[in-house]
């Protein structure tokens, strides 16, 4: 798989994972995590790659395992 196959994956796995803990938009997540609206977007349509620290601060908002959304 290239690298931006895994992360266009990365980016639907993540927004399932927000649609699955009940956060219906990327406005409540980037609430919750302190991360800019925008960089939420772009890391759900797979045109950001996710860093450590951001997927920390996701995964603790979503109740997911970080390795869940660094596929």
């Amino acid at each position: 798989m290239s690298e931006r196959s895994q992360v266009i994956y990365a980016g639907r796995t993540m927004r399932d994972a927000r649609l699955k803990a009940g956060i219906g938009s990327q406005r409540e997540l980037a609430d919750r995590t302190g991360i800019a609206p925008s960089i939420i977007s772009d890391l759900e349509r797979g045109r950001r790659s996710m860093s450590p620290n951001w997927s920390k601060r996701i995964s603790e908002a979503l109740s997911a395992y970080s390795t869940d959304l660094t596929r």
